[in-house]
């Protein structure tokens, strides 16, 4: 059973995890035709799209449970939102103030931060010990790292196709 304050990171935790690993994704991902308008445009398009759909996504889980009161499920569809929203705006800061190899720099640098950060707390609530933490970290990095080159051959590779 979960506590009501743990209930509620579920839905930011979930929205800032997929934020960052979907903004670190497409910023790579196009960031390779070296287009800073078009990062940005197809980071803030995404994400705005992205905090809709996991907010709904969220809300339908927790509905289909049967476990929360409708004011939980509410609550977790906000946060969910909310956590997706402000971590895609966060990420996408950089690419609109420096220059794009710098953004995507700076915006992976900080994704990843934050990934460490989600993984300290996420060990916390479940009581890990130092060792515990450290592997669900490097887990959560590991994890993202992938998705980092997996992002930046499939934008090489479509790059190569259209351009």
């Amino acid at each position: 059973m979960h506590s009501k304050r743990v209930h509620g990171l579920q839905g930011m935790t979930f929205g800032a995890m997929d934020a960052i690993i979907m903004v670190i994704g497409v910023i790579v991902g196009l960031g390779v035709i070296g287009n800073r308008s078009a990062v940005f445009v197809g980071v803030l398009v995404a994400g705005i799209a992205n905090s809709f759909g996991n907010a709904w996504g969220f809300h339908i889980s927790e509905e289909t449970e049967n476990m929360h009161s409708r004011r939980e499920v509410w609550i977790s569809t906000m946060l969910s939102f909310s956590g997706t929203l402000l971590t895609t705006l966060v990420l996408l800061l950089p690419v609109l103030l420096l220059p794009l190899s710098l953004a995507i720099a700076a915006s992976v640098a900080t994704g990843i931060a934050l990934i460490v950060l989600i993984g300290l707390l996420v060990g916390r609530i479940q009581r890990l010990d130092m060792g515990g933490c450290c592997r669900l970290v490097l887990e959560y990095v590991s994890i993202s790292i992938l998705v980092i080159a997996v992002a930046y051959y499939l934008g090489q590779f479509a790059s190569g196709i259209i351009l």
